[in-house]
């Protein structure tokens, strides 16, 4: 798989995680987004919040141009195991974003 279809996966399931499940997660909770920010997600739901799919794509290119980054992927896809590209790509490109600080 080309990192280019591997990028346009990413960026589809950030997409979901920004248009779906986090305003999904605030409806299940009676739009008490202080809550689920707080005692749930903490502040995951706000990394993506305002985000543009353009913006999106420049946080998946950052990320997954660097030369490192094949690296980072095999060590992750050892350590988690499996072998669905799609998946470990999202789920290292979502830990990368969640833990940036």
């Amino acid at each position: 798989m080309k990192i280019e279809e591997r990028k346009s996966a990413v960026l589809e399931y950030l997409q979901f995680e920004r248009d779906e499940r986090i305003p999904e997660l605030i409806e299940a909770h009676d739009g008490d987004v202080e809550y689920v920010i707080n005692e749930i997600w903490g502040p995951l739901t706000t990394i993506l919040d305002g985000k543009t799919d353009n913006d999106l794509m420049d946080i998946i290119n950052s990320i997954m141009d660097k030369d490192t980054y094949e690296n980072e992927f095999n060590e992750f896809k050892e350590y988690m195991g499996g072998d669905d590209i799609t998946e470990l790509d999202c789920n290292l490109v979502w830990e990368i974003i969640t833990h940036n600080d």
